[in-house]
């Protein structure tokens, strides 16, 4: 009998052993659930956090959001500047939308940056990005650069921090032939400019300020450079209407003391712009009217120093008209014409070499009202009004007072008609015009 009961007892312990270890498992297991669900949000902890250093401007803004393929997390800074922010604010949305989705992963999106201010008015935005599949392991690095000036309320690229033959003045340096005039990849420092050439932010080119004076367009009171301080940004283009015909109208041989400013009054009456193909010689002696044409919003190009025909020059005295008219009106604006028209539209393979060396096109006309020779405003008037036409580049002078009085009464016919008054520049992303610019 004791030995039955012994079997008994051993069948009934080993059951209850085994009912034990099946609830501690599924105890476990719910524990484990729970401690999962309570913790689950606890895995991107580690992207939720910013590196504190190098943030002194602006304030710090976090972007986060998971989806069923990606989760992320974006730390980038707000300024004190409105279009700034929305020029980082656009750039984060684009990378995102750009992303690939993992169909095997929960990928991870992470950003941070750093910023600062130069002079009170230059600022420096680094944002850098990674990207990792749900092992955490890095399968994408990316760094993108922003140099923005406050003052000016644009974001610089090359262009705006060199004038135009920096290539060819700093052939000697090495990496410069790789750089863009549109390139954004740059960083403004207190004594120098950094450009780098390639997307990983590894090769990279400095260009002192105070030994290439003559090239740095950066306008500071800080930095070494020929470029005004006080001019104000140039008031924007007026907006086009497509459907409506448009014209260019270009005046020669100014500026001039009284008829300029009247010019731009006219223009602006009718919301419109021109084009002043401007003299070096005049652009000396009216420095305050060169300056208005630009903050007005009016496309300056050149026409030479004192108008010699460019055929009878050599490469030296080319060189010179251009080359002396350029720096003049880049010391009163801060900008560089990008055309030129030759005095009486007149070149030889020798001009035209030197004019595209200084990277500058040739702009002529396709309908010259003889301005110069009719001498009377109301024949003046008769010939833009009587051969207009949409795309027509205009050729006039704001030299001659009877021109002006001309143009006054054209401006008013043309309107009535239903035409757009713009530069050369904002024609031509209109219309081709091919025997006009060269």
């Amino acid at each position: 009998m004791k030995y039955e009961y012994t079997i008994k007892n051993d069948k009934f312990n080993r059951k209850k052993i085994f009912y034990i270890v099946i609830i501690m498992v599924v105890f476990a297991i719910i524990i484990g659930g729970l401690f999962w669900f309570i913790n689950k949000d606890n895995i991107y902890d580690k992207y939720n956090v910013y590196d504190k250093k190098n943030k002194d401007i602006g304030t710090i803004e976090h972007y986060k959001d998971e989806t069923e393929n990606m989760y992320i997390s974006l730390y980038y800074p707000k300024t004190e500047s409105e279009d700034f922010n929305k020029i980082i604010n656009q750039y984060y949305k684009n990378y995102i939308k750009e992303q690939k989705v993992s169909e095997k992963s929960k990928d991870i999106l992470y950003m941070d940056y750093s910023i600062d201010e130069v002079y009170d008015q230059f600022i420096n935005l680094n944002l850098k990005i990674e990207k990792f599949n749900e092992n955490e392991k890095l399968i994408l690095s990316t760094n993108k650069l922003f140099s923005y000036d406050l003052k000016n309320n644009t974001l610089l690229t090359v262009d705006d921090c060199l004038r135009n033959l920096y290539k060819t003045s700093l052939a000697g340096i090495n990496g410069i032939d790789k750089i863009n005039h549109d390139n954004s990849n740059i960083r403004i420092e207190k004594s120098k400019l950094i450009i780098y050439t390639d997307e990983n932010l590894k090769e990279k080119v400095e260009i002192n300020y105070a030994e290439n004076k003559d090239l740095i367009k950066l306008a500071n009171k800080n930095i070494p450079s020929n470029a005004p301080v006080d001019v104000a940004k140039p008031t924007p283009q007026p907006k086009i209407d497509p459907n409506k015909k448009i014209v260019a109208i270009t005046l020669d041989d100014g500026p001039h003391k009284t008829n300029t400013l009247r010019t731009i009054e006219l223009f602006e009456k009718y919301n419109g712009r021109a084009t002043f193909l401007m003299l070096g010689k005049n652009v000396k002696l009216y420095p305050d009217i060169v300056k208005t044409v630009y903050e007005h919003g009016f496309e300056i190009g050149s026409h030479s120093w004192d108008h010699p025909d460019l055929r009878k020059l050599d490469v030296d005295g080319v060189n010179k008209q251009i080359v002396d008219t350029q720096n003049e009106i880049f010391s009163i604006t801060g900008f560089e014409p990008k055309i030129i028209r030759p005095p009486y539209g007149a070149t030889n393979d020798i001009s035209k070499e030197v004019i595209a060396d200084n990277g500058l096109k040739i702009a002529l006309w396709n309908l010259d009202t003889e301005d110069w020779k009719l001498k009377d405003a109301n024949k003046i008037k008769d010939a833009i009004v009587d051969n207009a036409f949409n795309g027509a580049v205009i050729l006039i002078h704001d030299i001659h007072t009877f021109t002006i009085d001309g143009l006054e009464m054209a401006l008013e016919e043309l309107d009535k008609r239903g035409y757009q008054f713009v530069t050369l520049d904002t024609l031509s992303q209109y219309f081709e015009l091919k025997n006009v610019l060269r």
